[in-house]
This record gives C-alpha cells, sequence and structure tokens, in this order.
C-alpha cells in the first residue's frame, strides 16, 4: 500500500515530458505545474525510455514529433511494443503542420491526441487532465476488480470451508453411531450368559449406562457432560440419595471420554450392588474427585455397615471398568479391598476434562469474581481477525486493567509481534481460515498461557490444548474477566 493510499489521498500520476529543448520542457512544465502532478522531464529519446524502464506507473507521455536520434513517431512505436505501455495515453506536440497522412501514422502507433504549437496552456492542460482523469479512474476501477476477486476468493474459500466442515461433521456422526454400535455389539456378545434374565439385565444396564451419557451429550450438544450429573444419573438406580455422597468439583467431561467413564462408573456400582455396600441397606458409597494440571483423581470409597472378608472378585464388570480406563481413556486404576469395603482409586488424563465456565458458558462459579488488580499491568496478545470483535475485546481488556497489544488480524503479525514479550494471548481458533494451534504451541513453548476463543463449541478445540480455557463467542465481559482472572490469580471451587 502507497503512502497517499493509506492517508486516504489520491496518488499522484506520473507524467513524462519528452523534447530536446530544455526551454520548451521548462515551458510544458509551468503550463502543467498547477495540475498538481508528478512531471518527469526527459531531454532525448533514449533518457525518455531509461525512465519508463524505471518507472513502470507513467500514465502520460507527452512527446516532441521533431526530435534529433529519434523522432516522436520512432519513439511512440518503440514504447507500444513494450507490453507494460501498450496502453499508456501518448499526446503529440508538433511545432510544423502535420499533414493527414502523418496524423494517420501518430494514431496508428499509438498517439491519442495532437497539441500544435504554439502551445496554448488551457488547451493542453484541459487535454492532459483528461486523461489524467481516464488514468485515475481506470486505477480505482482495476483497484475495486482486485477487491472484488479478493473478497470472491475469500468467500469461495469460507464455501470450500464450509463444505468441508459438513462432510467432517457427517463423517463425524458416522463414526460415532459406528462406535456405538460396535460397543453395543461387544457388550452383547461379551456378557456372560449365566441364564436370561440376569444376561438382559446386565446388557440392559449397560446399555442403559451408554445412554444416559449419550442423553446428556446431547442436552449440551456435544459439548460436554458435567460430571457431577453423570455421576447422579448412573449412581440413581442403585441407591437412594442418602447412602451415596458425591463431591468434587465443576468438571465437563470431553464427549470422546464421557460413555466410557459412564460404563466405569455403571460397573462399579453393579459390583457394589452384588458385593459391595449397595448390597447391605446401611452401606455407604462415597465417590470424591479433585482435578489438577495434570490429570483428575477419582476416589470410589464403599463402607459397608459390617466388616467382613475383602470381595477381590473378578468378573466380567470388572474386565470392562480395566479395559476402559486403561485402554479406552490411557488412565490408570488402583484398587484395595479393606474390611469395610473397596478403595478404588482411578486417575484420567487431564485432556477428557475442562472447567465448564471456561467452555464457554455464561454461568458464574458461587465466590468466583473478576479481579482485575490481579490484571493491572499484564500485557494481553489480541489475535481476533473479525474487526469489530477485536474493538470490543480489546476494550475489555483495557477495562480490566490490562494492556493490548495488538489486535491482529493474521498469525503472521501476531508471531511477528512475538518478538516482544506478553504475559498472555487471546487467541481466535479460526483466523483467516488457519487454525491457531501452530502458534499457540510456540506460545506454550515459551511459557505464554492462552486463552482460545471460538465460534464453534468449545469441544472443537484441537485434545492437544486441553489444559487452556475457552470462550465461545458471543463473549460476554464477566467471562472474559473470570477466564483472565482464573489464569493470574487461580481460585478451586468446590460442588457437593
Amino acid at each position: 500500500m502507497t503512502h497517499s493510499q493509506s492517508t486516504g489521498a489520491p496518488d499522484k500520476v506520473k507524467i513524462l515530458l519528452v523534447d530536446d529543448q530544455p526551454g520548451k520542457l521548462t515551458s510544458y512544465e509551468a503550463i502543467l505545474d498547477e495540475l498538481d502532478q508528478k512531471l518527469l522531464k526527459a531531454n532525448s529519446a533514449k533518457e525518455a525510455l531509461d525512465l519508463l524502464l524505471r518507472n513502470n506507473d507513467i500514465a502520460i507521455i507527452l512527446i516532441d514529433v521533431c526530435m534529433p536520434d529519434l523522432d516522436g513517431f520512432e519513439l511512440a512505436k518503440i514504447i507500444r511494443e513494450h507490453p507494460r505501455f501498450q496502453d499508456t495515453a501518448i499526446i503529440f506536440v508538433s511545432a510544423i503542420n502535420i499533414t493527414e497522412i502523418d496524423a494517420m501514422k501518430g494514431y496508428e502507433l499509438g498517439a491519442v491526441d495532437y497539441v500544435p504549437v504554439p502551445v496554448v496552456p488551457n488547451v493542453l492542460r484541459a487535454k492532459v487532465r483528461v486523461f489524467i482523469d481516464l488514468f485515475t479512474k481506470t486505477r480505482a476501477l482495476a483497484r475495486m476488480n482486485e477487491e472484488l476477486e479478493k473478497r470472491v476468493a475469500e468467500r469461495t474459500a469460507q464455501l470450500e470451508a464450509a463444505v468441508a466442515r459438513q462432510e467432517l461433521l457427517a463423517r463425524e456422526v458416522d463414526h460415532r453411531a459406528r462406535n456405538a454400535l460396535a460397543v453395543i455389539q461387544s457388550i452383547v456378545a461379551l456378557t456372560p450368559a449365566e441364564n436370561i434374565r440376569s444376561f438382559s439385565e446386565s446388557v440392559t444396564g449397560r446399555i442403559r449406562a451408554m445412554a444416559t451419557a449419550h442423553n446428556l451429550l446431547s442436552a449440551s450438544r456435544w459439548q460436554g457432560v458435567d460430571l457431577i450429573s453423570l455421576a447422579k444419573e448412573e449412581l440413581a438406580p442403585f441407591a437412594d440419595e442418602n447412602r451415596i455422597a458425591i463431591n468434587g468439583e465443576a468438571v465437563s467431561i470431553s464427549p470422546t471420554a464421557a460413555q466410557s467413564l459412564a460404563l466405569v462408573l455403571h460397573e462399579l456400582a453393579t459390583n457394589a450392588a452384588k458385593y459391595g455396600a449397595l448390597k447391605d441397606p446401611d452401606g455407604k458409597l462415597t465417590v470424591t474427585w479433585d482435578l489438577c494440571d495434570e490429570r483428575l483423581e477419582l476416589v470410589w470409597n464403599e463402607d459397608c455397615a459390617v466388616e467382613g472378608d475383602p470381595q477381590s472378585r473378578v468378573g466380567f464388570g470388572s474386565k470392562v471398568i480395566e479395559t476402559s480406563i486403561r485402554n479406552q481413556l490411557r488412565g490408570a486404576i488402583e484398587r484395595e479391598w479393606r474390611s469395610r469395603g473397596l478403595v478404588c482409586t482411578i486417575r484420567l488424563p487431564r485432556r477428557h476434562f475442562a472447567i465448564p465456565e471456561l467452555a464457554g458458558t455464561s454461568v458464574e462459579e458461587p465466590g468466583l469474581v473478576v479481579d482485575s488488580e490481579s490484571l493491572r499491568g499484564r500485557r494481553l496478545l489480541v489475535l481476533e481477525d473479525e474487526p469489530l470483535i477485536a474493538m470490543m475485546t480489546c476494550e475489555v481488556v483495557r477495562e480490566l486493567n490490562a494492556d493490548v497489544l495488538g489486535p491482529f488480524a493474521s498469525i503472521a503479525d501476531a508471531r511477528q509481534a512475538m518478538l516482544e514479550s506478553v504475559d498472555a494471548a487471546l487467541l481466535d481458533v479460526n483466523v483467516g481460515g488457519e487454525l491457531v494451534y501452530g502458534f499457540a504451541g510456540e506460545l506454550q513453548s515459551r511459557g505464554v498461557p492462552v486463552v482460545f476463543v471460538t465460534g464453534y463449541h468449545a469441544y472443537a478445540v484441537d485434545e492437544q490444548f486441553g489444559f487452556a480455557r475457552v470462550l465461545t463467542k458471543p463473549i460476554e465481559r464477566d467471562d472474559l474477566g473470570i477466564a483472565l482472572t482464573q489464569l493470574f490469580a487461580p481460585k478451586r471451587v468446590g460442588a457437593g
């Protein structure tokens, strides 16, 4: 972009004056000076050609017909043979009477007009002004056409991306359906058939566990399942709430892990109902969990009313638990059979879980408030390609006493800005059709925490950034404030 474009002023048009007599060049310059354009002067055809090669945007050439080395006609022919100057306006100035044959020759060589000598200043200015206006409008039209082509290309890319997303969605739905059918098929095939009734109950219970997780996922539009809700739903059929205590912070389970964890809870509850604390009318069960930076740790603690011999029986349900935790969820499990019942500790990777409020919901946790003092003096990089959203985000960040680096509308510009130090980054997931994960990884390697902003649901964010905070558009001021507050002054909240 030129300086004139950036300031809003029109570009000056370049006009080349060619004459072997310095006095005439000076007079032409004086006549055209009030047009306020950029005037270039050449004393010979050779000098004119040199200037043309060094200035590819000359709009008008004023040529004296009679020159000693090359006359105006020969110079015009050479100019017209160059592809760059085939549309350049050429005006001949002649001190002799031009015959009709000479005039035709000039027009055939590409002349657009003749000016006789002595030159009438107003006439010359008027003729040149016409071609200035024509060049300016043609250039503006070309720029508009380029911008239109750019927008068409961008829109085409967006449509292609939308089609690709639809195809991806269709494949994902097909994948989930096939996975669900495959799991059900495995449940039916692997469940021991001691008798028809027990077989039916076992299969029905396991399918119900999966259906519970599926219903909760559907209710959240496949954004995730609240762990408290899942635990309550899965344990409700086995005992009343007075015998079961569920304690843990608000945690959302990713769609890829929800059904597997639902099966684990179902199998643990089934075993407790058959052999453990839920078999005894006075027995109790406590389920607690804690989410840290690396993992979620869930503790299943059975408390039987009467002490007895530990029951370390390992049946098909236990195998389902082992397989789901170790193979499907890539976690670990430890069992300890005590005299009062089973204590089971399950550790699962952090990437399967998120804090609900930071996964795009607008419900505020009890006691959690925006602490703008913790943000004072912090420098936040903002990457957002939608101008209005970028303006709003920067305004909110400044209201929270933080400083803004940006906003940037491209990953390349944001990456260049990282030559300066920042405390955190707010990143739009999709910037101009380019995913931001590579840049987010660079920030992570430098120890810069990120908050993702997306127009899709929160779990669309790549699993490798499961630790990161995610806000969904439209962004509420308090949601952004809370996310940034937790970034620099984290607060833990328990859920009973």
